[in-house]
């Protein structure tokens, strides 16, 4: 521990006074207040194309993040054998809870914000991996598209309670994701791409419930860009939306709240709101489930994936009513 100490006030001009773990960090009391101590799981590279961005956002005038720290070499991090650490600042806040209407719009208020300040992110550090997704989503779409034939084929050879339950429902969800796709297609998605390379923003690809931070005083904080890439800013609207609509039945009126204070804080424009619509039509949770199954390491037991399908097997009725009205706004 007392090693540890040293290491760290060796790296930083602070001087620890004692540490103390929670989850996966170490929060620091120094004579520069409480920091947060952490490994990353990511390349320096990429490390410093977050750090960059960051640092843009701050140049614009949005503070509210998780700033790194920079060592006495000015680094926005260090190493610790062949692990990479940095160090931010403590944030007097917790998690927001989204349910709370009031503390949802400020989370979207808030990530309109940040929107409008990474626009023009073009002073990348030397050294830095440029992540850049724009454009990619066609190819994903047809790889799911894919994927849900070949997932058929895996659950007519096995036959177990999960594959009966999607050999049964499955088709519903491929057509929607046939709609989705073909949608895309005539979409104006690549010249939306077009436009957000001119602009250079950024998202942060991992907009949720445990990287949105509510203060006493009602200020949010957005924290952990670790996805930190050149996309349309739909792409994260959408993410937070489904992570939001799931838990309450694909409430219309909540959509339709969330979509007016994002664009009461940065407009939304025609070609935006149908790729929206294009997007919460795929069926994302119904073949992320069924793709964590058949694909990924079975990390849950077998009745634990057949009840998360008919969890979200569920809510067909209340996706589908949200899904079609919001077709009709465009």
């Amino acid at each position: 521990m007392i090693a540890l100490r040293e290491e760290i006030t060796q790296f930083f001009d602070i001087e620890v006074f004692y540490f103390m773990p929670i989850r996966d960090i170490l929060v620091l009391s120094t004579d520069r207040g409480l920091k947060c101590f952490k490994r990353v799981d990511y390349s320096i590279e990429t490390l410093l194309f977050i750090h960059g961005g960051k640092e843009h956002l701050v140049s614009r005038g949005f503070i509210d993040i998780d700033r790194f720290n920079l060592s006495k070499e000015d680094l926005p991090y260090v190493m610790l054998g062949d692990e990479i650490y940095v160090l931010t600042d403590w944030i007097d806040a917790r998690e927001c809870e989204l349910e709370n209407p009031i503390e949802l719009k400020a989370a979207t208020e808030k990530l309109a914000m940040m929107h409008e300040a990474s626009i023009g992110y073009t002073n990348v550090p030397e050294g830095a991996r440029v992540r850049d997704d724009l454009g990619k989503l066609l190819t994903k779409f047809e790889k799911r598209c894919n994927e849900f034939l070949r997932m058929r084929k895996m659950a007519e050879k096995k036959k177990s309670m999960f594959d009966y339950e999607y050999l049964f429902t499955y088709s519903y969800y491929f057509d929607l994701a046939k709609e989705a796709l073909e949608k895309l297609k005539n979409s104006n998605y690549l010249k939306l791409c077009d436009e957000a390379r001119e602009k250079r923003g950024f998202i942060h690809r991992d907009y949720s419930y445990h990287n949105i931070l509510y203060t006493h005083d009602g200020d949010v904080y957005i924290i952990d860009f670790d996805y930190l890439t050149y996309d349309l800013r739909i792409i994260d609207l959408t993410s937070f939306m489904q992570k939001v609509l799931k838990r309450i039945h694909w409430d219309i009126k909540t959509g339709e709240s969330i979509l007016n204070w994002y664009s009461n804080v940065s407009p939304l424009n025609k070609d935006e709101i149908e790729l929206i619509y294009i997007i919460l039509l795929f069926p994302y949770r119904y073949w992320k489930t069924c793709n964590r199954y058949y694909n990924g390491k079975k990390s849950w037991s077998e009745k634990a994936f057949t009840n998360k399908l008919h969890e979200v097997i569920a809510e067909k009725e209340f996706h589908y009513d949200f899904v079609r009205w919001l077709e009709k706004q465009i």
